[in-house]
């Protein structure tokens, strides 16, 4: 970006890009995942009673996937949020990070998860702009 760019667009620019780069990693995370660990047979995830349903049956090992997807998706949006950011990174990224937490908060009422996972991805989402920071070197 410019020097001539004003701050105030900037910091959108670095939040949007944080948020974007961020739940594009999720998603990665999460197909990959899906690939080696696949829902069960006939899941149609465009049925949320069916979803529900096949959420209480899944074992540990398909959460573990997803939470590493809600661990490098908010922490990697918010080191691009910090880096791009013209004055106070971590506000940038702790944007990031809320977005993320919202999102998640609002999956997790919806959908009910395990509460194991809901505290760790929740914890996830709150460290996630602090590393993000730090890996940014801000």
């Amino acid at each position: 970006m410019s020097s001539t760019t004003p701050p105030i667009v900037r910091s959108v620019i670095a939040v949007a890009a944080g948020v974007f780069v961020g739940g594009i990693a999720v998603f990665g995370v999460e197909a990959l995942a899906h690939a080696f660990i696949p829902p069960p047979p006939g899941l149609d995830v465009s049925d949320p009673a069916a979803v529900k349903a096949a959420i209480a049956t899944l074992p540990t090992a398909n959460f573990l996937p997803i939470l590493l997807g809600y661990i490098v998706g908010p922490t990697l949006g918010a080191t691009l949020a910090a880096r791009m950011a013209p004055v106070r990174p971590f506000v940038h990224a702790g944007l990031v990070g809320g977005f993320f937490l919202v999102g998640g908060i609002t999956n997790f009422v919806n959908l009910p998860h395990p509460v194991w996972f809901v505290a760790l991805s929740i914890l996830a989402f709150v460290l996630a702009p602090l590393a993000g920071t730090r890996l940014a070197g801000r």
